[in-house]
């Protein structure tokens, strides 16, 4: 690694083994030897002031005091910038910290080489934005961190990296190869309650352990094991349904679902970020999948500030009229999800980066305590969780047909979302208001729509909450 010529570099240590210090002595070394600006970058910019500038090893000594005193020779402060956490060489050479939460900060800056820490809490992406630079100046990066499960980018470079073919070194290392920590700290550790798979993940470095906190591990594991993650066809005699997380800056994710007897069948995953709804409504009709139902979170009916229009009206007005999802409480829907993981099938192609999405999603860690709080943590992964949960909510819905041939009916003229008593099992939901121009409030609250008899139904395929499409 300390070679002139080398370029890419994963490094999968346990945790205790100095994986930063070595890090960093590595990035003093390369910018002594070659005259640029360097990146030490962790997932979070205080992060990085923790680690590396506030940082020292295990006896008391400060990683900044590493950096040889014949490197910052006649520089003020030894080279040491606190403002903006930048160490300088005398050669010229500049070692910045930084935290991939400001990555916009950067963009257009000359970097030579980069080491990511942890890499697999880093916000995903990061790696696309700054690849292009060091690929044009034949600059390195290198990639450190223990497993956090198999849906993030490390992992996935990982499995770049290991194959035989790969131009990219690779350090996989275990406390077997290393003898730290001891096992009887292990044994104190398991005896004091770290989970097994948290003790695989940790010291034996083991990506397939589990990743501890996520909501969906055991599930998908289970998923994995069964062969669900295959090729899933799309079959032209039975509807598609599409369950939308609509984001507004961020990303938007939908996807896409058919029911076959008791299968869920997850035949296509479609993301997009920084996109108008408009537009994303759509890339989704010029699919040529045969439409059931569209399905959309509560918050689409509310009307915008600047205009009064809420996004449900605008996408009915450009082709989908959304059946809106109740309100539940996010442990509910993941609960949900728990339940129907099992009767579902995954096009392992096209709903790749969705899978990944679940895999990763996981709850809120508060540091001080090291406990999991029930919250989600905020990241990439929400917006595809957050669509998935949606379809556990509303499936049992579409897949009981029999459940509802004498379920009332709903709504038969356009009015907007309206609370309705919704099938058989009584939940009064927010319903997307198709098909009614009659209704009338109870002293209930509720929105009683014109009833329309089975018997006066045509043909066409009549969906279980009182809704019908051709």
């Amino acid at each position: 690694m300390i070679r002139p010529d080398f370029q890419r570099g994963i490094l999968v240590w346990p945790r205790r083994n100095g994986k930063d210090l070595f890090c960093w002595n590595l990035c003093v070394a390369k910018a002594y030897q070659r005259v640029g600006l360097y990146y030490y970058m962790a997932p979070y910019y205080n992060q990085a002031r923790q680690i590396i500038w506030e940082g020292a090893d295990g006896t008391g000594r400060r990683f900044l005091d590493y950096v040889p005193p014949f490197c910052t020779t006649g520089l003020r402060n030894d080279g040491r910038t606190k403002i903006d956490m930048r160490q300088k060489l005398h050669n010229g050479s500049q070692i910045k910290l930084l935290g991939s939460d400001k990555i916009d900060s950067i963009v257009g800056t000359n970097p030579v080489g980069i080491v990511f820490t942890e890499f697999s809490l880093h916000k995903r992406g990061v790696w696309d934005y700054l690849r292009p630079i060091l690929a044009d100046n034949g600059g390195w990066a290198i990639f450190n961190g223990t497993p956090r499960g198999t849906a993030n980018e490390f992992y996935e470079l990982y499995e770049l990296a290991a194959d035989p073919g790969s131009p990219w070194y690779l350090q996989h290392l275990s406390r077997d190869d290393t003898g730290v920590p001891t096992l009887e700290a292990i044994e104190l550790d398991r005896q004091s309650g770290m989970p097994e798979a948290l003790v695989l993940q940790e010291y034996y470095t083991n990506f397939l352990s589990g990743n501890v906190g996520t909501y969906y591990s055991t599930e998908m594991a289970m998923l994995r094991q069964e062969g669900r993650f295959t090729r899933v066809p799309w079959d032209a005699r039975y509807p598609v349904y599409s369950f939308w997380d609509l984001g507004k800056a961020d990303a938007c994710a939908i996807w896409f679902v058919q029911v076959v007897e008791n299968q869920i069948r997850v035949i296509d995953y479609y993301e997009e970020k920084e996109r108008s709804l408009i537009y994303n409504i759509r890339e989704v009709l010029k699919k040529p999948y045969i439409y059931g139902d569209h399905f959309a979170p509560h918050d689409i009916s509310v009307e915008e500030m600047s205009n009064k229009v809420s996004r449900w009206d605008t996408a009915a007005d450009h082709g989908i009229e959304f059946v809106v999802v109740p309100k539940l409480p996010i442990m509910d829907g993941v609960e949900a999800v728990r339940q129907i993981l099992p009767r579902c099938w995954f096009d392992e192609d096209r709903c790749d980066k969705g899978i990944k999405a679940l895999k990763h999603y996981h709850k809120k860690r508060d540091e001080k305590t090291e406990t999991f709080s029930d919250a989600p943590a905020k990241s990439w992964a929400n917006h595809g969780a957050d669509g998935f949960r949606y379809m556990a909510v509303m499936i049992d819905q579409i897949a009981d047909f029999d459940a509802f041939q004498n379920a009332p009916p709903q709504v038969i003229r356009s009015i907007g979302p309206k609370v309705v008593a919704l099938d058989k099992f009584r939940h009064r939901i927010p319903v997307s208001g198709i098909y009614a121009d009659q209704y009338s409030q109870t002293g209930s609250g509720i929105y009683v729509p014109r009833v329309v008899r089975n018997n006066q139904r045509s043909s066409r395929h009549r969906l279980p909450y009182g809704r019908m499409h051709g």
